[in-house]
């Protein structure tokens, strides 16, 4: 008799968890930009930095999830083409759209108005149709500055393209197509690719699955301390040291050594987090109803609370120092992100089925066991 199949890394309690996590980060992103861009002006522990590693929390979460997916042993390079599109387009085109419409249209008595010169009707253009074609994160490119956090989709793109190259691919022809991806890419975006590939790396690497559960609040307690004192070394050290030997602009890498390094962190977490987790499967099952909910407005929560904020700003609105009017206007922002997410996020399923059945045929309706 051959032994049971080892459990994948990503077990179900621990997606229910990931999913609570996913949101919260969302969540912890909007706060940090409304305090950046003056929503708030009361007292706040954190700065840019705070929204930026949740970023990092995200890449790696994206790369455990799709090198999961793919793993399942019933993908394709066709296959997983039409579920990334499916899942990026139906929220990235709208809030690429909606941030131009606040902008310009819906702002108040501090809008950004366009002087009708035809240089600013091609930077207008511009500043759509790059991050559109995900090349806003080229160096010289110009991204769309009425909405920053579109960085880090711009980035996963890449990681999706090369990662799918790597793994659909065979011979030559994948070292071929590989290499020419990441020269495309360029080498900021390269930066943090280590960062996507340690949640990959999670799927593959058989000691992840296997820690001690007497060993997992150490490791907890370990990973905790290393993202803590990042923010006491990363202004200050790390971040110096890679403008020291990077040549050039790193763009959105520029803090590209502490990413590495909450990368590590945030991957010692779920490796200490999943042996707890399977412990208390039963309870944290329960709750997969709430944490599919909140988790299935996290994109449009990350790609719209930006030009939301900008337009309450516009219009005067702001907190102050009041921190319950900080956080009704917080719950305002994320509730109008629930709506939104009924025409972005929401329309991902109807968007892939018709994909699959338009693209690939009959072979496409069979649903994969897992969503990426």
């Amino acid at each position: 008799m051959s032994p049971p199949a080892e459990q994948p890394f990503l077990t179900r309690p621990l997606s229910v968890v990931l999913d609570f996590v996913r949101f919260g980060a969302a969540l912890l992103v909007a706060i940090g930009h409304a305090v950046q861009l003056g929503l708030y002006h009361g007292w706040f522990p954190f700065g840019v930095r705070m929204q930026h590693y949740c970023v990092i929390v995200f890449f790696v979460l994206s790369g455990l999830v799709i090198s999961t997916s793919v793993l399942s042993g019933r993908s394709s390079l066709p296959r997983y083409a039409v579920a990334r599109l499916s899942r990026i387009l139906p929220v990235a085109v709208p809030s690429l759209l909606f941030g131009t419409l606040a902008a310009y249209v819906l702002a108040g008595p501090m809008p950004v108005r366009m002087d009708n010169s035809p240089a600013e009707a091609l930077e207008v253009t511009k500043q759509l149709l790059a991050p559109l074609a995900f090349l806003s994160a080229w160096p010289g490119v110009a991204g769309p500055v009425w909405n920053p956090p579109y960085w880090s989709l711009c980035y996963e793109v890449w990681y999706y393209a090369i990662f799918a190259l790597a793994v659909f691919l065979r011979g030559w022809p994948r070292v071929l197509a590989v290499a020419l991806g990441c020269a495309a890419a360029g080498g900021a975006i390269l930066l943090l690719m280590p960062v996507w590939l340690m949640g990959a790396a999670l799927t593959h690497v058989r000691t992840a699955r296997r820690l001690p559960l007497a060993a997992a609040p150490v490791a907890i307690v370990a990973a905790c301390a290393m993202a803590l004192f990042l923010f006491r070394i990363d202004h200050a050290v790390l971040n110096p040291l890679l403008k020291a030997w990077w040549p050039g602009d790193a763009e959105w890498s520029q803090w590209a050594l502490s990413d590495l390094l909450m990368g590590l962190a945030m991957t010692l977490a779920l490796v200490a987090a999943r042996p707890l987790v399977n412990l208390l499967s039963a309870p944290i099952l329960r709750l997969d109803g709430a944490a599919r909910t909140l988790a299935g407005f996290s994109f449009t929560l990350y790609l719209f609370h930006w030009p939301l904020i900008q337009l309450l700003r516009s219009w005067g609105i702001e907190a102050g120092r009041s921190f319950p009017m900080f956080a009704a206007l917080i719950a305002l922002i994320v509730l109008a992100c629930a709506g939104i997410s009924i025409l972005t996020e929401r329309q991902s399923p109807r968007l892939r089925r018709w994909m699959e059945s338009r693209f690939l045929g009959e072979a496409g309706l069979r649903k994969a066991p897992l969503s990426v």
